[in-house]
């Protein structure tokens, strides 16, 4: 796929439509509590500014479903979008249409930037309207998508601006493209999958996928438990989905023809309940009892983890591998996190993690540092991984 980049682009004077993700978790005062997303966006947007381009800037914000919600107004991150950005002022429009939004951007100065309100306030945004497209199109010269996150969704301002206005992606788009190809397409090999997480069920592709093109496929989370199941071996009170046995069979049916090597939980750790700690145990799983339930991946597997690890070049993880919001059941997670990011920071592997569940499961361990590149992205990473068209980058097709 052929990158269409901001390189040599003259926006002096120009109004851009940039299509970002501004939609950040708020606390129960309204307060944004994380400002990752947010600071995603701070490369292309100083570049912007720094070409003098008049900037609209496109998000949501939770999810108001075609309605006008105070507690989802982009007002609520405008204080901490001027500090991560470190500029003096910007204009948060009122809900209003694009003939007002657009009278008001002509009296805007270059390297300007100015909030339309949650585009989710617009029904028509979620409908992909095409003449309310063609209505916001008119304001600007340029569109850019600098949102990965939200480029699996038919939309209005992720696809639809796109056919009605010279397009291109941001700089963050680009930076998630370029390392995502790493594990896609320009990999380089042996390549190890981590692909952990409750359920087979949001994964089937994925896994089908990622059969075809990594080495090493590691299974763990409670999905780990259906792979357990099909090999006859008890799993005692664990969470399982018994109705997708035939899924599991049929990807490691893919992994053996083309010689991928799945590896298994072979120990685990295992309660009476999650709440059990005092009956905590590391147990191979040939000892697993019918009143115990398993709550994360073992040691004797995380050392064929690791030391799998260090024969790759390539690793991109998906999903955590234990209930790590519970000490100790996040051993496994830490333990083989700190060890991808020691091979990282070596120069002896490319480590891409992504996932919103991974990303805090390692920011809970301080590790996301410690990677070559953290996607924020959930499900438009797992559909391009599926190797699905995402409609939000449509217009790179059309070079």
């Amino acid at each position: 796929m052929k990158l269409r980049t901001l390189n040599n682009l003259d926006f002096k004077g120009k109004t851009v439509l940039l299509r970002c993700d501004l939609n950040v978790p708020l606390n129960n005062k309204g307060e944004v509590s994380d400002i990752t997303k947010i600071k995603r966006h701070k490369i292309t947007i100083d570049e912007l500014i720094d070409k003098k381009a008049k900037i609209l800037i496109i998000s949501h914000l939770g999810r108001p479903k075609g309605k006008e919600v105070e507690e989802l107004s982009l007002n609520k991150i405008s204080d901490e979008f001027v500090k991560v950005m470190n500029i003096k002022e910007i204009t948060v429009l009122p809900f209003c249409r694009p003939n007002i939004i657009k009278s008001v951007l002509k009296e805007k100065k270059e390297g300007s930037i100015t909030f339309m309100e949650n585009i989710r306030f617009y029904p028509e945004e979620e409908e992909n309207n095409q003449n309310f497209a063609k209505e916001l199109a008119a304001i600007g010269d340029y569109f850019i998508n600098d949102a990965f996150s939200v480029s699996h969704r038919k939309h209005l301002s992720t696809f639809s601006l796109s056919k009605f206005l010279p397009s291109y992606l941001g700089r963050s788009l680009e930076l998630e493209l370029t390392m995502l190809n790493k594990i896609n397409e320009n990999i380089d090999r042996p390549v190890m999958a981590i692909i952990g997480g409750s359920k087979i069920s949001t994964k089937i592709n994925l896994l089908s996928n990622l059969v075809k093109k990594v080495d090493f496929l590691v299974i763990g989370g409670a999905m780990a438990n259906t792979f357990l199941i099909e090999k006859e071996l008890n799993i005692g009170n664990s969470l399982v989905e018994k109705d997708k046995i035939d899924v599991v069979k049929n990807v490691l049916q893919k992994a053996k023809e083309n010689n991928c090597t799945v590896i298994l939980p072979k120990e685990v750790v295992v309660s009476k309940s999650l709440n059990g700690i005092e009956n905590v145990k590391n147990i191979n799983i040939s000892e697993m009892d019918n009143d115990l339930a398993i709550y994360d991946i073992g040691e004797k597997t995380i050392e064929e983890i690791c030391n799998t690890a260090v024969t790759c070049k390539t690793i991109f993880w998906n999903g955590p591998l234990g209930v790590y919001e519970v000490p100790p059941f996040d051993n496994s997670t830490n333990v083989i996190g700190r060890t991808i990011a020691i091979l990282t920071k070596g120069n002896i592997v490319t480590s891409v993690v992504g996932g919103g569940d991974t990303v805090a499961a390692l920011n809970n361990a301080e590790l996301t540092g410690g990677f070559s590149y953290v996607s924020i992205a959930g499900g438009a990473l797992v559909e391009w991984l599926e190797g699905k068209k995402l409609p939000g980058l449509q217009f790179l097709e059309n070079l």
